[in-house]
């Protein structure tokens, strides 16, 4: 059998049962996976705008600004006008996105030890250098 496809096949299947995993537990925080890679996204890059989340998550402005929308529904974003172009929104956790993106990173934590569990570290180093060449391969 063709291993590159066996490769690929595999891979599907993790990344698929790890989403499935993510899902059901953001579920219970009322947010979509999307919600929280976003949450994420504004806790790393502080007073980033809608602009650039479009970047991160590679979707059109328009579905990005309807993200920041529905999040800032649930009060865990702040949102400012630019002091150096008023059309454009810095966007900032507010103190209870700060506290769910820290249950979700300690979340994402225990669900990455178990996904490793058995690895050395060694074998975590090179799994991470073979994705991220794989990632560039599909870019």
């Amino acid at each position: 059998m063709n291993i590159d496809f066996m490769i690929e096949r595999l891979l599907l299947k993790v990344g698929n049962r790890s989403i499935n995993i993510r899902d059901e537990n953001h579920k219970k925080r009322g947010l979509t996976s999307v919600q929280a890679e976003t949450m994420l996204f504004f806790e790393k890059h502080e007073g980033a705008s809608i602009g650039q989340l479009k970047d991160y998550l590679q979707i059109t402005h328009q579905a990005a600004r309807n993200l920041v929308e529905r999040i800032d529904k649930k009060d865990l974003l702040i949102i400012k006008v630019s002091q150096e172009d008023a059309r454009c929104k810095n966007i900032f956790l507010s103190e209870k996105g700060k506290a769910l993106c820290h249950e979700l990173r300690k979340e994402g934590s225990f669900e990455g030890e178990r996904l490793l569990k058995g690895f050395s570290e060694e074998e975590k180093t090179l799994l991470w250098n073979l994705l991220e060449r794989m990632e560039k391969n599909v870019e």
